[in-house]
């Protein structure tokens, strides 16, 4: 079965460009009388400097807190008496804002984004009691027990690139971070050169362009964006233990990948897929259902606008055996590099991937959402969209095996052992000799297919 059955047909997408760099996409869409509207800011956690790590993250919580035109609590109030709904999210290279409304209204979020573009108040009573909100948002983060291990994984594969840093920020820098800090930060980042618009719904789109050139027009440019350090090749493995206060022990493998939007990123989805993304995944049949190790595996390929990474996680039975997991699994990737995918699992996996893709489009929030993450991420933009299931569907069994072995290297992987601090972990010790050729992150949808994207949410 192909996974390219039908053309895959663009959305009829109407560009806005205004001079000051500010770039807007709509897409007039029915029946239902409803709009999404979506702000995207090419800023994040790779914008911070040492010190200032979170100011991201925070500053999207106090783009919240008022502007001249809107004070404090009024975007809210605002939304919430027009019976739409609002949120925001912060990752490594984005910050985006978002609005759903219905049709006759919705103009109201195109004047919230143009106030606080540039004219968040960043009042310091508000930063000091919002503070206390987001260091206990970071508290409540490290209850969950795959976070830490997640982070100690990614912070060991980057250790130049500030992906180094967790998208949250340390408690250090946010309980030094000042309002003075915040401001020059948003000074320096926010204007409408590093932001685009996507608006999908039923609209005019002449009127709301008119909107966009009248509201957005006068606004001045920002900086532009900074090139962070380059990552350089691992010299070796790394490996790292946790002591937590959990009660099961739980493993993680990392390895850095490639760009979203490159060809060996969409062979790398199928191989995270087959890999354990399913209960037909080798590492379910294999650890889960033969072996009886563990509980739970899953593979989160994450790509990004830099080099991004491929994670292995699992969570061990009570008195598994730790070595001979970490060696099971050393062996399923190895196997996979070796043989590739399985005719019939790619074909189901291809399946899988088409009816995740397409179902993107069936609500205006959901499509806004998709044209955005491939007009931020991708060199064509949003056009990208063309072709994604096209070149799924052209990926060869020898591919799949290649992209394995070229990324998939143990002498370049990260691994990370979360042990009960109340145990010894003797499989977490390095191990000598060459190895051999090898959250849960619920909340993470891989950007293509909407499977598995870390995404935080306002408090």
């Amino acid at each position: 079965m192909s996974i390219a059955t039908a053309p895959i047909l663009l959305p009829d997408v109407e560009i806005v460009e205004l001079d000051n760099g500010f770039r807007a996409l709509l897409v007039e869409r029915g029946p239902l009388p409803v709009v999404a509207s979506l702000l995207w800011y090419r800023i994040g956690a790779r914008d911070e400097h040492s010190g200032e790590t979170g100011v991201s993250h925070f500053l999207e919580h106090m783009m919240f807190k008022g502007t001249p035109q809107f004070p404090k609590g009024h975007i809210d109030l605002q939304t919430s008496k027009m019976g739409g709904s609002n949120n925001a999210f912060t990752d490594n290279d984005s910050t985006a804002y978002y609005f759903t409304m219905a049709a006759d209204r919705w103009e109201t979020a195109l004047e919230i984004e143009a106030s606080r573009m540039r004219g968040c108040l960043l009042d310091p009573h508000e930063f000091a009691s919002e503070k206390n909100v987001v260091l206990e948002e970071l508290a409540m983060g490290e209850d969950d027990p795959w976070r830490p291990l997640y982070q100690a994984t990614e912070s060991l594969l980057f250790q130049v690139h500030p992906y180094h840093h967790p998208v949250i920020g340390y408690k250090q820098d946010l309980e030094r971070l000042t309002v003075q800090r915040m401001r020059a930060y948003y000074e320096r980042h926010y204007g409408p050169n590093r932001a685009f618009l996507v608006v999908v719904g039923a609209i005019d789109k002449a009127r709301t362009a008119a909107r966009i050139r009248e509201l957005f027009g006068p606004i001045p440019r920002a900086g532009d964006r900074e090139e962070p350090l380059r990552e350089p090749t691992p010299l070796g493995e790394r490996r790292a233990v946790l002591r937590t206060p959990h009660s099961v022990t739980r493993l993680a493998f990392g390895f850095q990948t490639c760009r979203m939007g490159e060809r060996d990123d969409y062979a790398l989805d199928v191989l995270a897929h087959d890999l354990g993304n399913s209960k037909n995944s080798r590492l379910y049949r294999r650890l889960v259902l033969k072996e009886e190790l563990v509980t739970d595996v899953s593979v989160i390929n994450e790509t990004r606008q830099e080099p991004g990474a491929l994670f292995v996680m699992c969570e061990l039975r009570p008195g598994a055996d730790a070595a001979r997991v970490e060696k099971l699994v050393r062996e399923e990737i190895a196997r996979q590099a070796e043989e590739g995918v399985a005719k019939k699992d790619f074909e189901r996996i291809q399946a899988q991937i088409r009816a995740s893709f397409l179902f993107q489009d069936e609500a205006v929030l959901d499509l806004a959402m998709k044209l955005a993450r491939f007009e931020a991420s991708t060199p064509d933009g949003y056009r990208t969209l063309a072709t994604v299931l096209p070149t799924y569907d052209s990926l060869t069994q020898r591919e799949l095996r290649d992209v394995a072995a070229r990324y998939l290297d143990f002498g370049r992987a990260a691994v990370v052992w979360a042990v009960p601090a109340a145990k010894e972990a003797s499989a977490a010790k390095p191990r000598r000799g060459k190895a051999k050729a090898e959250p849960k992150q619920k909340q993470k949808r891989n950007r293509k297919t909407g499977r598995a994207q870390k995404r935080g949410r306002r408090a």
